[in-house]
């Protein structure tokens, strides 16, 4: 009888909060040391208007990185998102100018992302091929198919000034732009820490044979996070269109790497299983203050790549060194 009480004190009783690891908390000390950094080199830095800019611009590769975390917690890489980007810019442009209702043509250029990451998620399921030969594959199809679809030549004429303002307006002072950033996180939050689907998306990242033994369909996980890459990145590629008012045949060129580089610093790993929704959000707050504190002080655009890939190697090194040290 005590044993059992015993036992059952030890369920009922309250978990202690675990403790953050250094590397989980990492992102957000780089977020508030270039806050200092910015405020000090630049009066305009904390300026309303240049944060907002800071978020607005940033919005378009957020919401891919929103979709590569996805893929990459899956243990996957999606190199095809910049192209699908495009994709989605051109689509949208494209059957806005031939007269249709701009739901529609949204819907019909995020659905022909999801087509694209369906393909991908295929390739490397039922076809066997590594995610990086498979998405490369398609990045490169994708893109062909658009300039096939445009001639090359950016369409500048038939879309509407409603549609426009989808991106160009704002919500109580703020610009819709960074909603729609804000929302694409806060969806992915709720997602990967608090349904099982999300726990899955861990555990077929941490190990896909444990993941099998324990029911998970492994397949269909992996398949729908290309699906949702295609489909976030085809959105980015609309937001695009909304707000520059055109749509870019060369829209979302590097859109990849950009959207890597940020889930890296911000601690996702590209080996799976491991990271965070606050972690990769804080990888975009940090590539874009750094772009953004760059820019204020006049630094050339290729001195801001040097930058920017320093980040990257200095973040990976850091997290290879804690988990020897975990190990």
């Amino acid at each position: 009888m005590e044993n059992v009480m015993t036992t059952s004190l030890q369920r009922t009783a309250p978990r202690k909060p675990r403790r953050l690891s250094l590397a989980e908390v990492a992102p957000a000390l780089i977020v508030a040391a270039l806050l200092v950094i910015g405020t000090v080199t630049s009066d305009r830095f904390m300026q309303s208007n240049n944060i907002f800019n800071i978020l607005q611009y940033a919005a378009e590769p957020a919401i891919i990185a929103v979709g590569m975390m996805f893929v990459v917690l899956a243990r996957g890489i999606d190199l095809s998102v910049g192209s699908v980007m495009g994709i989605g810019n051109v689509t949208v442009a494209l059957l806005l100018a031939a007269g249709y209702p701009i739901t529609v043509s949204i819907m019909a250029a995020i659905a022909f992302g999801g087509l694209i990451g369906l393909i991908n998620g295929l390739l490397i399921t039922k076809g066997r091929m590594e995610p990086i030969i498979a998405t490369l594959a398609t990045m490169i199809g994708a893109r062909s198919v658009i300039y096939f679809m445009t001639d090359g030549a950016p369409l500048f004429s038939g879309i509407p000034r409603d549609f426009v303002t989808i991106v160009r307006g704002n919500a109580l002072g703020v610009p819709n732009g960074v909603v729609f950033l804000l929302v694409a996180f806060a969806v992915a939050y709720v997602i990967l820490r608090h349904t099982r689907y999300g726990r899955h998306i861990y555990a077929v990242g941490g190990s896909e044979e444990t993941a099998e033994l324990f029911g998970m369909k492994v397949t269909s996980i992996k398949i729908s996070v290309y699906v949702i890459s295609g489909m976030l990145a085809a959105t980015a590629g609309v937001i695009g269109a909304s707000r520059l008012g055109i749509g870019d045949p060369n829209s979302g060129i590097g859109y990849e790497l950009v959207a890597i580089t940020m889930i890296v610093v911000g601690g996702v790993r590209l080996a799976g299983g491991v990271g965070t929704v606050f972690g990769a959000f804080c990888g975009v707050l940090i590539v874009s203050i750094l772009t953004n504190i760059l820019q204020l002080n006049n630094v050339s655009t290729h001195a801001q790549h040097i930058f920017l890939g320093g980040g990257v190697i200095a973040m990976m090194l850091f997290l290879s060194s804690r988990e020897r040290r975990e190990h």
